[in-house]
């Protein structure tokens, strides 16, 4: 049997401390215990205490544990004085022990019922929702951006030259000698042979190979005690036996498979193909309005192969700076050196444009 170990108490009525367990008065005022909680001097409840590092505790003389009822001791619901299990009436007001309803135990749990409900956190008012202050916030913030980023600033300048750009890309159709698992439309063979396309791996035999692996294993057990409150001033040793595990390495045989590399063939083409290729540029430029395509000089095995325009203007404001902007050839031909124009950018970054005095787009600008 268990070992039983002497529990203490304090006194609820004139705060006496570490009153032993066997003691049903307070030594100091004489009052009865209450509904007292029984306690180890060097333990924490639920802790577990190592066979070598056993906590300082008082057995109780194993031929007097005998007689100890391990029952819990009742609780009277007249005087709140805790009685022995061997009592049928209270020792401090002789009430009968069939007229309480409680033990040490079931006392100290509807104790911890009552503590954890006043834990409980108030309820508290539901808040009013943010949504609208946010929403009208939000709706500030867009009006806010929407007129930063479309109000702009207009500005006079003086055209102080036009100029313009035309290319025309040149292209030859060249023969060429290329070689490929396929052959591109237009291709014409020239030849082909057979060809290592690439390596597949094949399963060829299993060889023996020692691998080390781990376990975990029991090393020994260690004995440990823990303390039982037994509800009448006494606590009960347990003992328990835990496992130590330590790891262990060992190594074992296993069948491996080996693969070996088997080539692939394909076939490879080798073929002539006529392409279109970019041979030169024929360009042609002006500072008037004069603009026209350049002849682009085609030979045997030549075409165009694509056009580009460009048609600039630059400005120079009052303060002198110059601005160079592209705009489209229409708008480009309707001005000339010397006129004066205003010039709208907005704040936001776009392109800006030729407009009236009062901000009025009229010819849309991309800036260089």
């Amino acid at each position: 049997m268990d070992k039983l170990v002497m529990g203490y108490w304090d006194c609820p009525y004139c705060d006496s401390k570490g009153i032993r367990g066997d003691m049903a008065a307070c030594p100091n005022c004489g009052r009865p215990r209450g509904a007292v909680k029984f306690y180890l001097k060097d333990h924490a409840e639920a802790q577990e205490h190592k066979a070598d590092r056993p906590p300082d505790v008082e057995y109780v003389d194993e031929e007097k544990a005998k007689y100890v009822n391990r029952n819990p001791d009742w609780y009277c619901s007249f005087c709140e004085t805790l009685n022995s299990d061997n009592a049928q009436t209270c020792a401090s007001c002789g009430a009968s022990r069939a007229d309480s309803e409680a033990n040490y135990f079931q006392i100290h749990e509807k104790k911890k019922q009552r503590e954890a409900a006043q834990a409980q956190p108030a309820q508290t008012p539901p808040k009013k929702s943010r949504l609208p202050v946010i929403l009208i916030a939000a709706v500030l913030v867009i009006a806010g951006l929407f007129f930063f980023l479309n109000s702009s600033t207009t500005r006079g300048s003086q055209v102080s030259g036009i100029s313009w750009e035309r290319v025309i890309e040149v292209e030859q159709n060249t023969l060429f000698h290329e070689s490929g698992w396929t052959v591109p439309a237009g291709g014409e063979i020239t030849g082909q042979h057979r060809e290592i396309h690439h390596y597949e791996q094949v399963f060829d035999h299993y060889q023996p190979v020692e691998v080390q692996r781990s376990r975990r294993v029991i090393d020994h057990y260690e004995t440990y005690y823990t303390y039982e409150d037994l509800g009448n001033g006494m606590f009960q040793q347990v003992e328990q036996q835990k496992p130590v595990y330590t790891t262990e390495y060992y190594t074992e045989t296993e069948q491996q498979p080996v693969y070996r590399s088997e080539p692939r063939y394909q076939t490879m083409y080798e073929y002539d193909i006529w392409r279109w290729v970019s041979l030169r540029q024929a360009r042609a430029a002006g500072e008037d309005h004069n603009a026209y395509w350049p002849d682009p000089g085609l030979e045997e095995n030549q075409r165009e192969g694509g056009r580009a325009e460009a048609y600039r203007v630059q400005l120079k404001d009052k303060d002198g700076n110059v601005s160079r902007y592209r705009l489209a050839e229409a708008d480009w031909r309707q001005l000339n050196p010397g006129d004066t124009v205003y010039v709208t950018v907005k704040r936001s970054g776009a392109d800006p444009c030729i407009s009236d005095e009062k901000g009025n787009p009229l010819y849309p600008l991309t800036a260089e």
